[in-house]
């Protein structure tokens, strides 16, 4: 991020704010160092739904990103990138931490980005695999918006970003930049899209595998002492007469899950991955890191005494206390690793959702000055929670006994800003839309004493968080 004294930002702007001395700046800078630069001006407006804009203007060809959570009050969607980079290997979070060092000072700041999200941010999308194997899925994708919208709290941003060049016009620059500005911000007052979303009546969908022989597979080798943990997901596929309304999923989600992230991803040619996420991989502030490890599943009950019962016995039941510590234990291995060592444990709890109950564990830490939050990214993903362990013998048997490469799913996505601060998810409990078809994703974690019918329930009770939304019932088709 470029901070120059002589930098003459607007410390806050909305529609009167005289942007010409700044985007003078910005072309001048340009031209001195000969370099493409790029403009973040941040704009505070009135009450917006990021959602309700995104439904609006969304266009098949344009990135776009969205993430909700409504209990915390944070929203953010954003599309049509101004730069989009991608990386692929073992080290594609060491190469793209090297990358938005350099790119953060080719960046000049205008309008209040005191809260997270706001000023200029980075979005991204992780596969679970290291590499890739579709051209139009990279392994790790970052991009910077032209237009981002926030909401925080009570608080509601624009962030409109640009690329500025040597021959760029400040003229032209600020119409187009108050153009952008204006477009978004006269959304909030248009009608609402008619349409009604009508539940969908699916047949029997194409499974990737026999999901209880692979367990069998997996309780094999744990008793081998090959493993101790391994994550086995099922992708189920159907077909579809025309394309699933996303943003209509994606709504009635936030609203059946508020506990959860929400989330919206999609790149040109590649469908609508959705979802809604209870998996924190990383919530980075300053230099305090939170994570969490949530292992250990169970349904809600029909009252409330069933319901405490279930959960009770889910945080005392020997096998769901051994997956969780593995979890955990797991974590605490690899943030060591990359000199976080001073992390705190939180008591273990049930989190709670409309369809499922999980064990959730709290964990924070204090990033040394030399870790940057690429480094804890890299060391955390994929989590036991995810993978399985140890890592580098449970992932390859997740690859052989799956069949077919994950992608988004369990991999990672989310936002870091101009000022060190992020949030990162775990795409789960979610699904692939493309014109024709829709692909569900879930799955469970094996460790010893799972059994492989109670698994493959397992994977059908998360499962059922898609399935009710979109076609209001709560059980597979087949069944």
């Amino acid at each position: 991020m470029n901070s120059s004294l002589h930098n003459p930002a607007p410390v806050q702007c909305d529609e009167k704010t005289d942007l010409l001395p700044f985007l003078n700046h910005c072309v001048k800078e340009a031209k001195r160092t000969n370099t493409t630069v790029y403009s973040s001006i941040t704009f505070e407006t009135s009450y917006c739904d990021p959602l309700a804009i995104l439904e609006q203007i969304h266009r098949v060809d344009q990135s776009i990103c969205y993430l909700e959570k409504p209990n915390d009050e944070f929203s953010v969607a954003c599309g049509d990138p101004v730069t989009k980079v991608s990386f692929n290997g073992t080290d594609r979070f060491q190469e793209a931490k090297t990358w938005s060092k350099q790119f953060l000072k080719r960046i000049y700041l205008a309008g209040d980005n005191q809260v997270e999200g706001t000023g200029p941010t980075f979005f991204l999308n992780a596969t679970f695999e290291n590499n890739s194997s579709e051209p139009n899925l990279p392994a790790l994708q970052i991009f910077l918006p032209h237009w981002q919208v926030l909401r925080k709290g009570g608080s509601h941003f624009i962030v409109i970003n640009s690329q500025i060049t040597p021959s760029s016009d400040p003229n032209l620059l600020i119409e187009e930049v108050t153009q952008s500005f204006q477009k978004f911000n006269n959304l909030h007052d248009r009608g609402p899209i008619k349409q009604t979303f009508k539940k969908v009546k699916l047949g029997s969908p194409i499974e990737n595998s026999d999901y209880e022989d692979s367990v069998r597979q997996a309780l094999q080798a744990i008793q081998k002492g090959e493993i101790s943990k391994i994550v086995l997901a099922r992708k189920l596929t159907y077909q579809t007469e025309e394309e699933l309304p996303f943003f209509s999923i994606a709504h009635d989600l936030r609203n059946k899950f508020p506990d959860c992230y929400t989330f919206c991803m999609s790149t040109p040619d590649h469908g609508m991955f959705i979802g809604a996420t209870p998996e924190i991989l990383s919530r980075i502030s300053g230099t305090s890191l939170e994570t969490e490890a949530v292992a250990g599943t169970a349904p809600r009950g029909p009252s409330a005494g069933k319901d405490a019962h279930l959960g009770k016995t889910l945080l005392g039941r020997e096998k769901e206390v051994r997956e969780h510590r593995l979890v955990i234990d797991s974590i605490l291995r690899r943030l060591k690793s990359t000199g976080i060592s001073q992390c705190k444990e939180g008591r273990p709890r049930l989190l709670r959702l409309a369809n499922l109950q999980h064990v959730r564990t709290p964990l924070r830490a204090t990033l040394p000055d030399n870790v940057h939050p690429f480094d804890a990214l890299s060391a955390l993903h994929p989590t036991p929670a995810m993978g399985g362990s140890p890592r580098e013998k449970a992932l390859p048997m997740v690859s052989e006994l799956e069949g077919s490469p994950r992608g988004w799913y369990s991999g990672i996505a989310g936002w870091f800003d101009s000022r060190g601060r992020g949030e990162f998810i775990v795409p789960i409990r979610c699904g692939k839309i493309t014109p024709h078809s829709l692909t569900l994703y879930a799955g469970a974690g094996i460790v010893e004493g799972s059994v492989p019918s109670n698994e493959k329930a397992e994977t059908d009770w998360k499962l059922e968080a898609m399935l009710e939304v979109i076609t209001g019932r709560t059980t597979l088709s087949n069944e």
